[in-house]
């Protein structure tokens, strides 16, 4: 009988570390869903009408991250990125084709930088950056295509 309390004593024991270690680790304030704030974006080209950003992962370890958004002539549209923030380049899909190879490197717990090579040959450079209060993400792109280079600034709000 001693040897199975002592048993439950230490199995008790461990869940309540595991519960604390659990409670203890920061939640990621990457991850969940934002909003496309239209008024506080500026796109070369038409915008999307709206669109809203799904984080899953956003930390040392992980990227990923999907979209859904209706296009300016009104088509809706869904992208999804999975990868790891290691300076490799992972496909971007769009509607289920690839249409990029993004690699991603994380500079700080609120920053990253990525640059990507689109299907038609373009390229582009991102900073995405999280607020310090955790309420937005700010998308700084530069894109170089065969005859422009642009910018865009991408506003996305929580949700």
């Amino acid at each position: 009988m001693t040897k199975r309390l002592a048993l439950v004593v230490v199995l008790l024991a461990g869940a309540m570390a595991l519960a604390q270690a659990k409670k203890a680790a920061p939640a990621d304030p990457w991850v969940g869903n934002w909003k496309l704030d239209t008024t506080k974006s500026k796109f070369h080209n038409p915008g999307p009408k709206e669109e809203t950003l799904t984080v899953s992962a956003a930390n040392k370890d992980a990227v990923k991250y999907s979209m859904k958004g209706t296009d300016p002539a009104g088509a809706a549209y869904t992208e999804a990125y999975e990868g790891k923030p290691d300076g490799k380049a992972y496909p971007l899909t769009r509607n289920g084709q690839e249409v990029a190879k993004i690699s991603y490197h994380r500079n700080t717990d609120h920053n990253s930088t990525g640059n990507a090579t689109v299907v038609d040959g373009s390229t582009f450079t991102e900073s995405v950056t999280l607020s310090s209060d955790g309420k937005t993400i700010t998308v700084k792109q530069h894109h170089k295509a065969k005859d422009a280079e642009y910018d865009d600034l991408i506003v996305f709000t929580k949700s």
